[in-house]
């Protein structure tokens, strides 16, 4: 990051930025659709219960990921005041952070996930998939959340381009794990969608080992010394999990939501369950352009506050939103062209295909949703407010887009599609007062 003094420099600052985000997005978002699509091949039920299992393991893992992102601002004041010798004493209170995060999340999803599984009346095979998934999952939290600090910490640094290249191997490694666990070779056993837990979670334990192993040999990452033990600072510590947790809380409040809708999908047919999981998948991975131009406008706009150049916080506020605006209308172009394609990629049973593509007619207005709210989000961490977004979260999803949902599919004949009106009318809500919010902000700084 430096000092920009032109549209034209800001543009290059910003894509030089963006790009590597996007591409290690798409691929983080790519293992979740690589465990939905292999599964799907594999069978409709394993699907149903690979889904189930996902609708409970995602909101956790936004929430955790969420808290930790917040090191990205913290980092990025730093710098922008010029406190480089702070920066891997922070570091070290997110370490501690995410091992606090690991236990509390391996108790939820260890021991409450597959209680509520039970619950939900799922047929025998969805359930037993479900749970086994989960299980496996366990084995990743620990490598995840040490990854997602280090991840964040590189993008603080402005080393994005470092941080795609990591998520890139992320890729090949689910593949390849994958296929080895769901499928069976040789003496290793045919786990089914469960295997699909089991590989992801090998596969964060491979990158973390290469992601250290680049921390120690990168030279700009060693000039702060980040191996060196740093003690529990309390401050520091706290500070994290003040501006973390309505991070988090804030990306739960919405990724719950889904999650939420997902069970409530439940009572209708498993190839429902299933078609409903694969459009919602789909739509995910396409939630890649908007968040990487949230991330990258929390990474920009909290060096520039912390220099105090607020001019220039304003230009690349005005900059992040007219690129998400352009980038959604690409991909709801093609989303609306090639959306049978897109469902066959999941399963091949006609009826399935029908159904993921009418639920993906719904996805198209999530995308230019998501490209209004997203970047608002990232420009609102930037000047590190983050409880007034939790809280309109809170609201758009949970007062409005679920009773909503829910009420369309006990008094009219939508069905299924009920929830997925309730949670558009529930984005576009968040998305203007995310916008009344961020000009509320944006006057009182000046």
């Amino acid at each position: 990051m430096h000092q920009t003094y032109t549209n034209s420099e800001k543009m290059r600052v910003f894509f030089q930025i963006f790009l590597p985000i996007l591409i290690y997005q798409v691929a983080n978002f790519s293992a979740s659709f690589i465990d939905t699509m292999m599964t799907g091949q594999y069978g409709t039920l394993d699907l149903a219960g690979v889904a189930m299992a996902t609708s409970i393991w995602h909101p956790m893992f936004t929430l955790v990921t969420g808290i930790l992102s917040a090191i990205v601002p913290i980092i990025g004041y730093h710098l922008g005041k010029g406190h480089q010798e702070k920066v891997a004493r922070d570091v070290w209170q997110f370490i501690y952070l995410s091992f606090c995060l690991a236990i509390i999340l391996f108790l939820i999803i260890g021991f409450g996930a597959p209680l509520l599984l039970e619950n939900l009346g799922l047929q025998a095979e969805v359930l037993v998939v479900g749970k086994n998934y989960l299980y496996f999952m366990l084995l990743g939290i620990l490598p995840l959340l040490l990854f997602s600090v280090c991840r964040s910490f590189f993008d603080a640094l402005g080393l994005t381009k470092l941080s795609m290249y990591l998520m890139l191997l992320l890729l090949p490694f689910n593949t390849f794990f994958n296929y080895l666990l769901i499928y069976g070779i040789g003496p290793i056993p045919e786990f089914g969608g469960a295997g699909a837990g089991l590989g992801t979670s090998m596969a964060y334990w491979a990158l973390l080992l290469v992601i250290l192993g680049v921390m120690f040999w990168h030279p700009k990452i060693r000039t702060y010394r980040v191996f060196k033990p740093q003690g529990l600072h309390v401050p520091g510590f706290m500070e994290g999990w003040k501006l973390g947790l309505p991070i988090g809380g804030a990306v739960f409040a919405e990724s719950a939501i889904f999650a939420a809708v997902g069970f409530f999908m439940a009572r209708f047919s498993s190839e429902v369950t299933a078609s409903h999981q694969a459009a919602m998948n789909f739509s995910n991975m396409m939630y890649a352009f908007p968040l990487s131009v949230s991330m990258t406008m929390a990474i920009i706009i909290s060096y520039e506050k912390g220099a105090k150049r607020l001019d220039d916080v304003l230009a690349y506020s005005r900059i992040g939103r007219l690129m998400a605006i352009l980038f959604a209308t690409v991909t709801l172009l093609f989303l609306y062209i090639f959306r049978d394609q897109v469902a066959a990629l999941y399963g091949k049973e006609p009826e399935f295909i029908r159904l993921t593509s009418q639920f993906l007619v719904y996805a198209l207005f999530f995308q230019f949703a998501d490209a209004l709210l997203s970047p608002i989000q990232g420009i609102l961490r930037g000047y590190k407010d983050t409880t007034y977004p939790f809280v309109i979260g809170i609201i758009s999803y949970w007062i409005i887009a679920l009773p909503l949902g829910y009420f369309l599919d006990i008094w009219t004949s939508f069905g299924p599609d009920s929830y997925w009106i309730g949670l558009n009318i529930g984005l576009w809500v968040c998305a203007f007062l995310l916008q009344w919010r961020m000009m509320s902000v944006q006057k009182n700084e000046k």
